[in-house]
C-alpha cells in the first residue's frame, strides 16, 4: 500500500486519516485542535511554513494526525529540510497516540532496523505497533501482524493466527492479504492444499487491488497457474464470487 504523502490534502483524505487516529493516551487539547485545523487551511493555500508551525503546536498538544503529517513533511522534505530522524520522531509520536498509518511505518522500522536512524531490530516493538493498528481494524497492520506470526518474528510460529489476521484484512478488500491467503492454500501452510480456494483469492486480489497489488497477484497467478487442473479456475471464480458476496458486499 502506498503511504506516501498526499499531493494535496483533500477533505476526503483528511477525513480518512482522522478516522485512523484510534484511541490515544489523552484527547488533544482544544488549542491543538484549533492549530491542526489552521495548519490544514494553511497547507491548502500552499503556505507550508505556517502549516508546519501550526501542526507542531498541535502535535505538542497531543494531536496524532498533526504528528503524522509532520512526519510525512520531514520524510519527504516538503517545505522543510528533509530529516529522517525528525520524521521518525513524529511518526512514533503519532503511533504511540493511536495513529495506525504511522504505526505501520514505525513497526516496519523496528522490524527491520535502520542503521541511519540508529535503531536496532526490535520484534517486540514492531509487534506492539502492528497489534495496536490491527485492533483498530487497519488492514495493513493486520497484514504485517500476520507476517510476524507466520514467520515467528518475536512470537512462536502460529500459522492459524497468521491466517486469521490475513482473513480479517482480506474482508476489508486488502489485496496483499488475499495474495498471501492464496499462497497458504497452494503451499499447504497450516491448511490442506486447496488449489481452487487458493486461485479464488488470487481472483479476488486482482479485483480489489491497485495497479501494484495487481502486479503481485498476476505474478502469483503465473507461478501457481501451472498447478491448476481442468475446470479448477472456473470453480475458483465461482468460489470468489460467493466469498465476495458474503464478505465484501458493503
Amino acid at each position: 500500500m502506498n503511504l506516501r504523502f498526499f499531493s494535496s490534502l483533500a477533505v476526503a483524505a483528511v477525513t480518512f486519516l482522522v478516522g485512523m487516529n484510534g484511541p490515544s493516551s489523552a484527547a488533544p487539547t482544544s488549542k491543538a485542535n484549533v492549530a491542526f485545523e489552521n495548519g490544514i487551511e494553511a497547507y491548502r493555500t500552499g503556505d507550508i511554513a505556517t502549516a508546519v508551525t501550526n501542526w507542531t503546536t498541535a502535535s505538542a498538544g497531543g494531536h496524532p494526525l498533526a504528528s503524522y503529517l509532520l512526519g510525512e513533511l520531514y520524510d519527504q522534505g516538503r517545505g522543510v529540510e528533509r530529516s529522517p530522524s525528525l520524521a521518525f520522531h513524529y511518526y512514533e509520536r503519532a503511533a504511540d497516540e493511536g495513529q495506525a498509518v504511522a504505526g505501520v511505518k514505525v513497526g516496519l522500522i523496528y522490524r527491520d532496523g535502520d542503521k541511519s536512524l540508529g535503531i536496532k531490530k526490535s520484534y517486540a516493538k514492531a509487534l506492539k505497533y502492528f497489534e495496536k493498528g490491527a485492533l483498530q481494524a487497519w488492514p495493513p497492520s493486520q497484514y504485517y501482524l500476520a507476517d510476524m506470526y507466520r514467520r515467528g518474528l518475536g512470537v512462536p510460529i502460529e500459522r492459524s493466527e497468521g491466517l486469521r489476521w490475513l482473513l480479517l484484512a482480506a474482508k476489508k478488500k486488502y489485496s496483499p492479504a488475499m495474495v498471501e491467503i492464496a499462497k497458504t492454500h497452494f503451499e499447504g501452510e497450516g491448511v490442506l492444499v486447496d488449489r481452487v480456494k487458493g486461485w479464488s483469492f488470487l481472483d479476488l486480489a486482482l479485483r480489489y487491488g491497485d495497479r501494484e497489488q495487481r502486479d503481485s497477484a498476476n505474478a502469483a497467478m503465473e507461478k501457481f497457474g501451472k498447478r491448476m487442473k481442468s475446470g479448477e479456475k472456473e470453480a475458483a471464480k465461482t468460489e470468489a464470487d460467493e466469498w465476495a458476496a458474503e464478505f465484501l458486499s458493503n
